[in-house]
């Protein structure tokens, strides 16, 4: 408890301390068109995640390979920082972004195969595995980053995230690892839902969205490489950023739009309209669904066999997209 307690007292101290630095050296992510919000907003709260965590790595002993996964994403973090003042190209940001994945792929975290199924055996992935693993985790880095568009909900769908991979988890120090996260992103979202011109409402930015997509892409890797949990079950992890990232970016491309030109065509634009623009309604239900979405894919893949979540994966998928098509037209 005494633990606890010092864990949100001491991200209190780091996210006050930078709040109150991007506040006077301007780091604001300023209103236009294309933005839900009004006013001048600091966008630097994923530097006081990336900090915490840094310092929670440092005095604790966790899992080395977890570990590594944070150090390295400090890359990640600094462009994401550089790309909120300086708006980068998307040329130059995938270069960045690109060399920390390739340290991480290139030094174990890679997908060898996608687990044994029934009927199939093992899925062998072979010199694929590679291009497999950079494919993949450069659209979880892009799913995560697409679902920041509305308060809160970046943090949410990562915290439901974090607590089924804690229930899936029996290693204490990993579980301790993965609460602290949850502190940290649980004070983000309490303050990301304050009104507009409140002094302490703030954005995650994309070093606090960029690394998240990071993270979590290497952590589910590292949950199923070294921590041997099937991909059936950690797929449900990310089964919104991914399902919308991949409608919308098809959408823009049969529309002649560029894939990475950013529009309001996510589900949760269209959720904040029907919700008359209440941020919290649109990620409560947006939350609600997730929680529901990956329970049944759990429950699917522990009673009834891991090749029928997998099915059931590609489905959902399909009733997704033909729900937003729906919507869209």
């Amino acid at each position: 408890m005494l633990d606890l307690i010092f864990s949100i007292f001491s991200y209190l101290i780091i996210f006050i301390s930078v709040i109150y630095l991007s506040r006077k050296l301007k780091f604001y992510d300023y209103p236009n068109r294309r933005k839900l919000h009004k006013n001048k907003i600091t966008n630097t709260s994923g530097i006081a995640l990336y900090i915490y965590l840094g310092i929670m790595v440092s005095t604790n002993e966790f899992s080395y390979e977890i570990e590594t996964i944070i150090v390295v994403g400090s890359a990640v973090v600094i462009t994401g920082f550089l790309d909120d003042r300086t708006n980068l190209t998307p040329g130059v940001k995938l270069v960045l972004i690109f060399l920390p994945v390739s340290y991480l792929i290139l030094n174990g975290y890679q997908m060898e195969n996608l687990g044994t199924y029934e009927y199939l055996n093992r899925i062998d992935l072979g010199k694929f595995g590679i291009i497999f693993t950079f494919l993949s985790v450069g659209l979880l880095l892009n799913s995560y980053n697409y679902i920041d568009g509305i308060d809160g909900l970046l943090s949410s769908i990562t915290i439901t995230g974090i607590l089924y991979l804690i229930f899936l988890e029996t290693d204490q120090q990993i579980i301790k690892l993965l609460q602290y996260f949850i502190i940290a992103l649980s004070i983000n979202l309490i303050f990301n839902f304050l009104s507009g011109s409140n002094y302490f409402k703030t954005f995650l930015g994309d070093s606090g969205s960029l690394f998240i997509g990071f993270f979590m892409s290497f952590l589910i890797i590292f949950m199923f490489k070294f921590r041997d949990f099937h991909p059936a079950y950690l797929i449900w992890v990310c089964w919104y950023p991914v399902y919308d990232f991949l409608y919308v970016t098809f959408y823009r491309i049969s529309k002649g739009v560029k894939f990475y030109k950013a529009d309001k065509k996510h589900l949760h634009h269209i959720i904040i309209e029907k919700f008359k623009k209440s941020h919290l309604k649109s990620c409560i239900l947006i939350s609600i669904l997730n929680i529901f979405i990956i329970t049944l894919g759990y429950l699917t893949a522990h009673y009834v066999g891991k090749i029928y979540s997998l099915v059931m994966f590609i489905l959902l998928f399909v009733v997704f997209w033909f729900i937003r098509y729906r919507f869209q037209n």
